[in-house]
């Protein structure tokens, strides 16, 4: 695979940038809005976790008061529609723009789905949603919301061309990969690659927005504390949030490739602190495993599908 590399230099470009995000109250999305801070974006993040939420505001206006950037929270639970709005609501009450949204909050497996232990009685019981509701629906909803904000006019720049808007989604390596157990949580992983899958050309297309997805593997943070120890008794690669959050970061920040390319439809595969962009190489090897009359025929039907708005009328 393609390997791709972070671009902490360009970071600089987030400065006066409206960034809205999801999941910042913790692991790589505090890491992601203390650099955003650092580098002086204006910043509206939310989380379920309030008090940490609040406590990180705290600690980065006290420490850093000399920053240009701006920094608001508020507590949200993706599960709600009106939630997820209200984020993008007040970033645009407050700068007239957003300029790059970051869907990061997410929860892993809760509970086991298929349980041994459960019987013709108890299988009555339905089980919790919430796995699928905060890491498919939640980050749907802030996709669909952030793609009008993002489209809105900016009286910030003199032309369309000037302006640089970015939505990153978050997948694992669940998202494309067999990890057995994860029985809700793969699926809306997957569910999250579909949504990349499915807009980034249309958003692109009609409103100039680009579209980008991190895949990580096991993430040293508090959700993976369950299962750390196999990767560590196996000597498997462990990603830091610091890490992960330069590949987010990259992504928004960079709006060209070292090639020159748009910075758009990427796929990153981050482990051990590397990445990968992989979504290009699976369409390049197609005909490998698909044959060649199954990725002719793929091909040609995307082309006909064009930007994807003739689903529905």
């Amino acid at each position: 695979m393609p390997v791709y590399e972070t671009s902490p230099g360009s970071f600089v470009a987030l400065k006066d940038a409206v960034v809205v995000l999801t999941g910042g109250a913790n692991g790589v999305g505090e890491s992601i809005v203390r650099t955003l801070y650092g580098v002086g974006a204006k910043i509206l993040f939310g989380d379920i976790d309030a008090a940490a939420g609040e406590k990180l505001v705290a600690d980065l206006t006290s420490s850093a008061p000399a920053s240009t950037g701006t920094l608001e929270f508020l507590r949200v639970d993706v599960r709600r529609y009106e939630d997820n709005l209200a984020l993008f609501d007040v970033a645009y009450t407050r700068h007239g723009r957003v300029d790059h949204a970051l869907s990061l909050a997410g929860v892993t497996e809760g509970q086991n789905w298929f349980d041994p232990s459960l019987t013709i009685e108890s299988v009555r019981s339905p089980p919790s949603t919430a796995v699928l509701d905060i890491n498919l629906l939640g980050a749907a909803f802030f996709a669909r919301i952030a793609a009008v904000y993002l489209s809105q006019p900016d009286p910030t720049r003199e032309t369309p061309r000037n302006r640089d808007k970015s939505l990153l989604l978050t997948g694992s390596l669940a998202a494309f990969k067999e990890q057995q157990g994860l029985f809700v949580y793969q699926p809306s992983k997957h569910g999250v690659m579909g949504l990349f899958r499915s807009s980034r050309r249309y958003l692109h297309t009609l409103h100039g927005i680009r579209v980008n997805i991190v895949c990580p593997s096991l993430i040293d943070t508090g959700m993976a504390s369950r299962v750390l120890h196999v990767w560590q008794n196996n000597n498997l690669p462990v990603n830091s949030a610091n890490q992960v959050a330069e590949y987010v970061l990259s992504l928004t920040a960079s709006r060209y490739g070292p090639d020159g390319t748009k910075h758009t439809g990427l796929a990153v595969y981050v482990e051990g602190g590397k990445g990968w962009e992989f979504e290009s190489e699976l369409d390049r090897l197609d005909s490998q495993w698909m044959g060649e009359e199954m990725a002719k025929n793929c091909a040609a039907t995307i082309e006909a599908l064009g930007v994807g708005g003739n689903w529905v009328e």
